[in-house]
């Protein structure tokens, strides 16, 4: 991911996390090389703390876009369902962008409020009979989404 404000407290650090008896190396994205380590130990059900080596992969470093100012007129739900709506509340942030909408009540406040800020618009072609809609994401929405998006996840 690359954006236009690249700030270095917006860098998610890539690491190559080298497995002992297994081929290759896999990309882990956490602040430091015993975060990586740590999460790498957790996906791995047969290895050792001991076996797992670690090196920085600055090749692979994302850089997310700097908080846009339209989140500083957003609501916690209305953060919240943006996020949910880009996919980057699943637990794991790097897979961000994955999604681009929220199903929901045409009526749902948090989702109109985001509609008048221009980050979602209803796709009413797929409402369902008892008023739910797909709400879809504009490229303004995935781009604030972007900026909103934690580096790291709780690990």
């Amino acid at each position: 991911m690359t954006a236009t404000t690249n700030t270095p407290d917006r860098l998610r650090k890539a690491w190559a996390v080298f497995v002992k008896g297994y081929d290759g190396f896999e990309i882990y994205y956490a602040p430091t090389a015993g975060k990586a380590r740590m999460q790498a130990y957790y996906s791995c059900e047969s290895a050792r703390v001991i076996d797992i080596k670690v090196r920085r992969y600055k090749e692979a470093d994302q850089f997310l876009p700097a908080r846009h100012p339209i989140a500083n007129t957003m609501t916690s739900q209305e953060t919240h369902c943006l996020l949910h709506a880009f996919g980057a509340t699943c637990g794991d942030p790097s897979k961000a962008g994955y999604r681009d909408y929220f199903y929901t009540s045409r009526n749902d406040a948090d989702l109109c409020g985001l509609t008048r800020k221009g980050l979602m618009r209803p796709n009413e072609k797929c409402a369902s009979n008892d008023g739910s809609v797909y709400f879809i994401m504009t490229p303004l929405g995935r781009e604030v989404a972007l900026s909103l998006t934690p580096l790291y996840g709780a690990r």
